[in-house]
Formats: structure tokens, C-alpha cells, sequence
């Protein structure tokens, strides 16, 4: 695991960035705007289709990267030492780990 932020963590940190509002501002449009309600009927609906499921995944796993990899940019503001950087970098690993797991077992009900 890499202790520091270098070329690729800048450079995937201003794609995803870009990614999201793209997929946010797509994603309001197609549930919000285009149905007449939010149910689990017309999400399971939508998600039947491969696309959409292949969508809604890609966005929850760019959305984490951003997330966590913006919070590893902040506890490298801090400067800490090896041993403190080393604990954070499992500990958001981990932690953005469950959560993306937790995401997809959240969306698999509406795919049946």
C-alpha cells in the first residue's frame, strides 16, 4: 500500500471527480425525473437491465475511490509518522472495503 499521493492518485482523483457529476447529475435525472415515484418495483425494474446494474455499480466504486481516496489525502496533510500513516492506510482500506461490499449486497434484492 502506497504511503504517499503521487501522479495516478491526483490523476484518478480529478476523473472520478469528473465521473461523478456526470453519473450523480444521470443518475437524479433517469430516478427522480423520469418515473413518477421511487419504488422498489420501477428500481428493480431498471436495474433488470445490465446497463443500468453495470451503471450503478461503476458509480458506487468510483464514489468510494473519490471518497477514501480524498480522506488519504487529508491524513497526508497531517504529515504523521511511517507507523501512523501505515494504520490509516489499512484502516480506510478496510473500512472502504466493507462499505463496497455492503453497496453491492444493497443493490443485489433489486436484481432479482
Amino acid at each position: 500500500m502506497t504511503t504517499q499521493r503521487g501522479l495516478f492518485g491526483w490523476l484518478f482523483q480529478r476523473i472520478t471527480g469528473a465521473y461523478l457529476v456526470f453519473g450523480i447529475g444521470l443518475h437524479i435525472i433517469v430516478t427522480h425525473f423520469t418515473t413518477r415515484s421511487v419504488t422498489f418495483e420501477n428500481v428493480s425494474e431498471r436495474l433488470h437491465s445490465g446497463g443500468w446494474l453495470l451503471f450503478d455499480l461503476s458509480l458506487l466504486l468510483v464514489s468510494f475511490y473519490h471518497g477514501f481516496n480524498g480522506l488519504w489525502g487529508i491524513v497526508l496533510d497531517f504529515n504523521p509518522s511511517a507507523k501512523k500513516r501505515q494504520v490509516a492506510a489499512w484502516g480506510l482500506f478496510v473500512l472502504a472495503g466493507a462499505w463496497v461490499v455492503y453497496g453491492i449486497f444493497v443493490l443485489v434484492p433489486f436484481t432479482k
